[in-house]
């Protein structure tokens, strides 16, 4: 497990704004060792609306198979989520043990069940020990409340193999209190499949699921869906969007809903850059910029297959100019390729203009940028208009170390 801070990770994270109507609890059950907290209660005191994606896996774990069974319903009163168990491919002992916890909320809260969420994560495979997580439950309920500090606390709960907690809030409107806070968690078995980590966000914009649905998907393709850290997609991914129902509740016009879906983008974007930045293992940040392709899932096949290529990570991970993986990746992209088109650049550096060579020189100047903490590549294909970002890390030894020694 890591013993050690990301070197990139951010020196501050911002505190979450406070709204009304949702609190908070956290506490150890047993799941981690070393009485390390692993359980969260997030509550709304009124239902709010919800939206969600979910990981594509054919293998997701219980809490997936579990909201996707609810989330049409479109209700929230809480979630309770826990770190040091997925309950993945439990069988039948898996699915038990998550209705016998969504029973005793529901009890204990006085709420529907269909209105409980759940998510885990942790090892695939282990059973779960719901006994260690329903004791715990009185003393979540009793110890409710929305201090910014115990959103931090609920933050590094979350967390596996990350080696910080992963929290943001946007204020939307100067003159009133509009707010998006948001809390995730991510490090390893991260690619893009609909949803790549768990990711929680709160707002008290009360929102119309039927016009908000089709955007929030958009955003999440655009900022969650386009992260990867090892191309393994795992099988506990969800993120939640949650409008927290109040009196005083801020409704928007048309004109300034454009607001909140840039804050929306904001926020899911900061949180998906702090889990590439926390990638296991990682020692660069690299956004890879695809120009020109000629349709946009070309673009978004090209990113990918360079983002997810071990041979372009470990150079990146050795500032090794060994631009030539970058070519291999585009080429078994599958999209329309014409290589007398493509033009490549390394930060400000061209490499390739219009298939031509064009590296020798600024070679030592590419070697030294190589170098740095944040690495831009743009692959400009020359066949369209369509263009895409992905966001990755390189490979280092210590992501080796980190999944070998993962279950020690």
């Amino acid at each position: 497990m890591p013993s050690k801070i990301s070197p990139l990770a951010p020196k501050l994270l911002t505190k979450i704004k406070t709204i009304e109507g949702i609190s908070v609890s956290i506490t150890h059950c047993g799941l981690k060792k070393n009485n390390k907290e692993d359980l969260v209660l997030i509550k709304l005191e009124s239902p709010g609306e919800i939206l969600g994606a979910f990981t594509n896996s054919k293998t997701p774990g219980e809490p997936v198979i579990w909201n996707k069974s609810i989330i049409n319903f479109g209700r929230v009163s809480a979630i309770l989520i826990n770190s040091g168990n997925a309950n993945v491919f439990n069988g039948k002992s898996g699915r038990n043990s998550l209705l016998r916890i969504v029973k005793e909320l529901s009890k204990k809260l006085d709420v529907p069940e269909k209105e409980i969420f759940m998510a885990s994560t942790g090892v695939i495979g282990e059973p779960l020990d719901e006994k260690k997580i329903l004791k715990k439950i009185p003393f979540l309920i009793s110890n409710l409340n929305n201090k910014p500090e115990n959103w931090y606390q609920a933050s590094k709960a979350i967390m596996t193999t990350d080696t910080y907690p992963k929290l943001h809030s946007e204020k939307i409107l100067k003159n009133k209190d509009f707010f998006i806070n948001g809390i995730a968690k991510g490090s390893g078995m991260i690619a893009p499949n609909m949803a790549t980590m768990l990711a929680f966000i709160f707002t008290n914009y009360q929102f119309e699921k039927k016009y908000l649905k089709k955007k929030f998907i958009e955003i999440v393709d655009r900022t969650f869906n386009s992260i990867t850290v090892d191309g393994d997609t795992s099988t506990s991914d969800m993120i939640l969007l949650f409008s927290i129902k109040k009196k005083q509740n801020i409704n928007l016009r048309e004109k300034s809903q454009e607001r909140f879906f840039l804050g929306l983008e904001k926020i899911m974007s900061k949180l998906a850059e702090y889990i590439i930045k926390d990638g296991e293992g990682a020692s660069k940040f690299i956004t890879i910029k695809i120009r020109g392709a000629k349709t946009k899932l070309d673009a978004k096949n090209i990113g990918h297959s360079i983002a997810n290529s071990p041979l372009f990570k470990t150079a990146m991970a050795g500032s090794d100019a060994n631009w030539g993986r970058i070519i291999m990746a585009v080429g078994k992209s599958n999209a329309s390729i014409n290589p007398n088109k493509i033009s490549l650049k390394v930060g400000k550096f061209s490499i390739l203009r219009e298939g031509k060579i064009y590296v020798s020189s600024h070679s030592r100047l590419i070697d030294k940028y190589l170098k740095q903490r944040q690495i831009e590549i743009t692959v400009d294909i020359g066949l369209g208009h369509f263009d895409w970002r992905v966001f990755t890390c390189d490979f280092t030894k210590d992501y080796i170390s980190i999944n070998t020694d993962y279950r020690s």
